[in-house]
């Protein structure tokens, strides 16, 4: 097993010294009262961090179209692995709608099992549901 995501002295917003382990390889719930920190230590903290950190590795040219992420206030995070950042917003859609519809990483998986399908059976539109084949 991975080591876990370890996150040391987080101060983004109103966190206060927050140092957690967050185990890999597994599904982790943030849970908490309203104005605890769970938006500032999941997506202004981890996610930006591994956001910023993805950004580097891109072109200056790239990195000026990308969002911009500021460093998060914190001592130390360690073991982050790239993330996929999917937007807070309601729960909302129609009966069509699904889990990948409804949280933005249907486009991304599209093109996904696109590039990665064993045999290939065409581009990212050939895994659309309005892709009569």
């Amino acid at each position: 097993m991975h080591e876990g995501i370890s996150i040391q002295g987080a101060k983004t917003n109103n966190l206060k010294n927050i140092s957690v382990s967050i185990p890999k390889g597994q599904i982790t719930v943030v849970t908490g009262l309203s104005g605890s920190g769970k938006s500032s230590l999941v997506f202004d903290t981890l996610a930006a961090e591994s956001q910023r950190l993805l950004n580097e590795t891109y072109s200056s040219y790239i990195q000026q179209i990308l969002p911009h992420y500021e460093e998060p206030d914190v001592e130390r995070i360690q073991n982050l692995p790239v993330s996929i950042v999917i937007n807070q917003k309601k729960v909302g859609g129609n009966a069509r709608s699904t889990v990948g519809t409804m949280t933005d990483i249907y486009t991304g998986l599209r093109l996904l099992f696109s590039r990665l399908a064993q045999p290939f059976i065409g581009y990212s539109m050939v895994y659309s549901f309005n892709n009569p084949l």
